[in-house]
């Protein structure tokens, strides 16, 4: 017991919210699934491919890549100062939310003296509207703008840090150079009220309101969670928070008091789910990256997370879920138009069925306009 609920009745709380029933397989069921999921982790650029697959299985390259082309859904740096990609909506709101945070690492970065953070971005997005334009480039442009304004020993310091923090502005969004949004790294880099304006009014872009709408995003994807679960996701203080948890008043309820309560939204999804069969994660999936690190165990075993994440680099291993748990992860295994998939079982994790495997696999190669030549179960060895 945790919090006076079971993880097995957390558990099957979430896998209703992080697996809908969409009927769709169209764009249409690309947006909802990414209102319902919210701002996915996408520094690996296949991950919200993989993210759909694994829940909408069937889903079409074709279809995520005309989700982005259009706008639909868009990538940016926001959440942590980390990829995600959502739709232009929620972009919105992680964009006012991260705002503040990722102006000090700017005034940090590039030592600001003269001018402050705000005007640097101001003259980013100024720099990236009209259309894309290249990453080097606007940071070229950005630091030539710093040397007329700022002193010699702040704007013209525009080191590999500096460069990640001018393109990773959060009011831009980024793309590939070409179509193939799966694997290319994001070189272009656009003002992104010019890629989604129609899509988004600005009525609640205050960080106020636009972090009480993603509390409630969370809630509706993660929860029940606790408000730490909250503040890790958003990488925002405990303090503004719990202030959003106040403003969205009956809207949530606690559910387990404790040193840190448990909470939901009083409207929250009934759909509970103890098994949603086997299915393949991407990189970073929600299921363990939409808590805090102290409560990352809903669905693995904490002793398997370092096997998954490597703190030191950063890298994250996609993962099988299976029976409602994380019990092995895997990889695409090969380049081209055909790819092998290896999955790996967890130390002490039951062996998934071939031919579950297989399914997965074939609703990946879908997904990411690929063969599958082959599929490989075995253990993960140390």
């Amino acid at each position: 017991m945790r919090h006076g609920l079971a993880r097995e009745e957390l558990a099957a709380r979430t896998l209703g919210r992080q697996f809908p029933r969409i009927g769709a397989r169209d764009e249409s069921a690309v947006t909802d699934l990414l209102a319902r999921l919210g701002p996915i982790q996408t520094q690996v650029p296949r991950a919200v491919f993989l993210t759909a697959s694994s829940r909408l299985p069937g889903i079409a390259h074709a279809t995520l890549v005309e989700a982005f082309e259009r706008g639909a859904v868009v990538k940016g740096t926001t959440l942590r100062g980390t990829v995600h990609t959502t739709t232009a909506r929620q972009h919105a709101w992680s964009a006012a939310v991260s705002g503040v945070r990722l102006d000090a690492s700017l005034r940090t970065a590039l030592r600001l003296d003269r001018v402050d953070a705000a005007a640097v971005r101001a003259e980013t997005e100024r720099l990236a509207s009209g259309g894309w334009i290249d990453r080097d480039s606007l940071v070229d442009r950005v630091a030539a703008w710093l040397s007329d304004h700022e002193s010699e020993g702040s704007g013209l310091v525009v080191d590999s840090h500096g460069r990640n923090v001018v393109w990773g502005v959060p009011t831009l969004v980024r793309r590939p150079a070409d179509r193939r949004w799966h694997t290319r790294t994001d070189t272009l880099h656009r003002r992104a009220r010019e890629v989604y304006a129609d899509a988004v009014d600005g009525a609640d872009d205050a960080p106020e309101a636009a972090r009480a709408a993603l509390v409630r995003v969370h809630l509706g994807s993660y929860g029940p969670a606790t408000r730490r679960d909250v503040a890790w996701w958003l990488g925002d203080t405990l303090g503004a928070v719990d202030r959003a948890i106040t403003a969205l008043g009956d809207e949530v309820v606690v559910l387990a008091d404790g040193k840190d309560p448990v909470i939901d939204l009083a409207d929250a999804p009934a759909d509970e789910r103890d098994d949603v069969g086997l299915r393949l994660l991407p990189e970073f999936d929600g299921l363990m990256l939409g808590y805090a690190p102290a409560t990352r165990d809903r669905f693995v075993d904490a002793a398997h997370l370092p096997r998954i994440f490597n703190r030191v680099n950063g890298a994250c291993w996609p993962v099988v879920l299976d029976g409602g748990r994380i019990t092995a992860v895997w990889r695409p295994v090969g380049s081209g138009r055909s790819v092998a998939v290896d999955v790996r079982t967890l130390p002490g994790e039951r062996t998934p069925d071939e031919g579950s495997v297989v399914a997965g696999a074939a609703a990946v190669g879908t997904v990411l306009g690929v063969e599958i030549a082959d599929v490989r179960v075995g253990p993960l060895s140390d």
